[in-house]
């Protein structure tokens, strides 16, 4: 089986995406060991998203929302982190 890895950040409540990377094994996307980690780092992750024709942007951008990857969530994910920092404090 094969994978799609996005490596992005949220940023004002918005998934910004800096790589698309494709994996021929989807073992590797979903391993979080440190040699998985490091196999990773040896693949090329591809260009910068924002260099991408803009079609093809948008057609990532619309897999992501359609699998539920959206706005929503990118705020979810703002207000947990600041929960746990001040929760930690």
């Amino acid at each position: 089986m094969r994978a799609l890895g996005f490596e992005s950040i949220v940023a004002d409540g918005v998934f910004l995406i800096n790589f698309v990377s494709y994996y021929q094994d989807s073992k590797l996307a979903r391993d979080w060991t440190a040699e998985a980690d490091w196999k990773r780092r040896g693949f090329y992750p591809g260009p910068q998203f924002e260099t991408l024709d803009n079609d093809i942007q948008v057609l990532f951008e619309k897999y992501l929302e359609e699998r539920g990857i959206n706005t929503t969530v990118a705020l979810f994910i703002s207000n947990y982190v600041e929960h746990k920092e001040q929760k930690d404090i």
